[in-house]
């Protein structure tokens, strides 16, 4: 499996275009299957089916100076931090990933499986996301156009500048969304439940552990064709 080690900061537009590109690739063949791990500066991703406004509070955003965007995957809004790290597989449409239930069972009772066996920590994956003693250290989202985007985070330390709260209006009283929910709930990280330092390299050795049983990992870098459509996509869209 192709590995990108991706993890500078930039565009959070560009960041999720890249996704996109690389899917494109994988789809028509031209790249092999794909994990990219990378971060996001301080950003709110909302699902494909929501709506930024019943969201995100974008007058704290504004203050914040944090953007908000909508992924073309599904699922609830996200934030992004310097403590959280994603993880993004893409692979052919085939088999066990043809099947929404099947495919975000097997991603995340991988990823559970590493958080016990590098962590010690009881995991347990349901509904595609990883809970550790009830927290939430993990949720994912999906996307197929002719191969499968499997997207995901995983929070490795808190943010100790800005609580989701501030950003994020499922977790306040109220929350009424017109378009696809979140389902707000507790959350965790790996620092905190673990008793140990997390760091953002430990975060990627347990991702590459995780996924390993999907294919021997070989790293690489993004293609100029994949750089070239991740921009062009960037391009088109508009922030709120």
């Amino acid at each position: 499996m192709r590995v990108l080690l991706d993890l500078a900061y930039r565009d959070p537009w560009l960041n999720l275009a890249l996704d996109e590109a690389i899917l494109r690739e994988v789809a028509r063949g031209g790249v092999p299957p794909t994990l990219r791990v990378w971060r996001n500066p301080r950003c709110v991703v909302v699902g494909r089916g929501q709506r930024i406004e019943d969201e995100v509070d974008l007058g704290a955003c504004s203050r914040l100076r944090i953007p908000a965007l909508q992924r073309p995957s599904g699922g609830g809004a996200v934030y992004h931090h310097p403590g959280n790290l994603n993880f993004s597989l893409l692979l052919p449409l085939v088999g066990p990933w043809t099947s929404v239930r099947l495919s975000q069972d097997r991603m995340t009772a991988l990823l559970a499986q590493a958080l016990e066996e590098r962590w010690g920590l009881p995991a347990e994956a349901r509904e595609g996301a990883v809970f550790v003693r009830g927290l939430k250290v993990s949720g994912s989202a999906q996307l197929r156009r002719r191969a499968l985007l499997h997207h995901g985070t995983l929070l490795l330390f808190p943010d100790g500048m800005i609580a989701m709260e501030e950003v994020l209006l499922a977790l306040r009283p109220g929350y009424d969304p017109r378009g696809v929910p979140s389902r707000p709930g507790p959350v965790g990280d790996l620092s905190s439940l673990s008793g140990r330092n997390v760091t953002v390299e430990d975060g990627v050795h347990t991702v590459l552990d995780a996924f390993r049983p999907l294919g021997q990992p070989a790293a690489e870098g993004i293609s100029l064709r994949e750089w070239a459509l991740a921009h062009s996509l960037s391009a088109c869209q508009d922030g709120p």
